[in-house]
């Protein structure tokens, strides 16, 4: 009998075998799904697992249920083996396929893939070949069609599988999803008041967290992402929070900021102190902080903006009303220039100032001649007097000329 493939009814492969051919394979069935179990097993010791018994005898059951479900498609005449998408039939090709969505779902509430279901189909199929394939009662055309409905059966149940296992998979992540956010608004309420431990602990494993000792907090802005930040397991992040953030665990951990600035490829992140995780509230107030100074263009940088490393920006903009009245009366001798002259002549003292009073490396800072600079001085120690030698005066000054470069003029 030569092998004639065509479409069924819904748009299955049929493929043309004997209905003997089903009871001729049937006594193999027992011997093949051990062959499958075995090597399950051996894959699992090669990767340093260890199978529990109810899991063996769930894959052995599976793999012996798909092997009559084969042969009684090829007993029964019909031959037909359905692909991905074609309608259940409480009779029909599709009863197999619930009974394998059922075991990917199975499988991914216990945590698990789907190696092993391929595993065992792939060595019961490959027994079952070798074993016809020594058998002289079997024709070449015969065994062509058996090969391609074994390939066709595979993809079925393993597209029946896949998608049970993705359907539990994608609740739970959406559940542990909702879950994690749930724990990072207790941690981050600011009611003044501080979540119960235990309830935080009660949270913490629902969410799969380990709770840490010191944390810190990190504003998100999208600037450029096409996808959202995958960061750390480890690391709480909510991008539907009116203020999309991120709760980092050990911020101060070796490479902890560098692998926190990969995973945020795509956005910018501001970092509040490292603080106890029960004040983790304190760690958000002081990246709101910074991330004001960044969006006024105050504060810039690439990768993570860390608050500690902005402390002198941070303090000066605290007050800046108090700032701006100390200016006016520290810079009150500039008052009587016009605006370009004493811009020149304030930017002037600063490098000075920061330069430690030499002339020459101040002209370097401002991109001038030492002699400009000298001139310049001479005319600033007339308008100013013996202030410029008195240390804390000079404190003064360079206080309000660094908050006038970094927040503008504020006389």
């Amino acid at each position: 009998m030569s092998y004639r493939p065509r479409e069924g009814a819904h748009g299955a492969l049929v493929a043309d075998l004997p209905p003997a051919l089903g009871s001729r394979l049937r006594p193999l069935v027992p011997h093949l799904t051990e062959e499958a179990v075995e090597a399950v097993r051996r894959r699992a010791e090669a990767h340093s697992q260890t199978l529990e018994p109810a899991h063996v005898e769930s894959v052995r059951t599976v793999i012996g249920a798909a092997a009559h479900a084969f042969l009684d498609r090829i007993e029964d005449g019909s031959g037909t083996v359905r692909r991905a998408g074609a309608e259940d039939t409480p009779e029909g090709p599709g009863a197999i396929g619930r009974t394998f969505r059922a075991f990917g779902a199975g499988e991914a509430r216990q945590g698990r893939s789907l190696e092993c279901l391929h595993t065992g189909m792939r060595t019961s199929a490959a027994v079952a070949w070798r074993r016809l394939a020594g058998a002289h009662s079997i024709d070449r055309d015969q065994m062509a069609a058996l090969g391609e409905a074994l390939f066709a059966f595979q993809e079925e149940i393993s597209t029946a599988a896949a998608e049970g296992h993705a359907q539990v998979r994608g609740a739970g992540v959406e559940a542990l999803r909702r879950r994690r956010s749930r724990l990072l608004d207790v941690l981050l309420a600011e009611s003044g008041t501080e979540p119960e431990a235990r309830t935080v602990s009660s949270l913490a494993r629902a969410a799969r967290w380990r709770v840490p000792e010191r944390v810190a907090v990190a504003l998100l802005h999208q600037e450029d992402a096409s996808a959202p930040p995958v960061p750390p397991s480890d690391v709480l992040v909510d991008l539907d929070r009116l203020e999309p953030c991120a709760l980092v665990p050990d911020p101060e951990g070796p490479g902890r900021l560098r692998s926190l600035e990969r995973s945020l490829r795509g956005y910018r992140a501001v970092l509040g102190p490292t603080v106890p995780l029960d004040e983790a509230p304190a760690s958000l107030a002081r990246a709101r902080e910074l991330a004001e100074l960044a969006r006024c263009g105050v504060v810039s940088g690439p990768g993570v903006l860390r608050w500690s490393d902005h402390l002198p920006e941070l303090l000066l903009s605290r007050d800046t009303a108090l700032v701006a009245e100390l200016t006016r009366s520290r810079l009150a001798p500039l008052a009587g220039m016009r605006e370009p002259q004493r811009e020149r002549m304030a930017d002037t003292l600063l490098a000075w100032l920061e330069s430690g009073f030499n002339a020459n490396e101040a002209a370097e800072r401002l991109r001038i001649h030492p002699q400009t600079v000298r001139y310049r001085m001479r005319q600033l120690e007339e308008l100013f007097g013996s202030r410029l030698r008195e240390p804390g005066a000079r404190f003064e000054l360079e206080l309000v000329l660094r908050a006038r470069r970094l927040l503008g003029p504020l006389e």
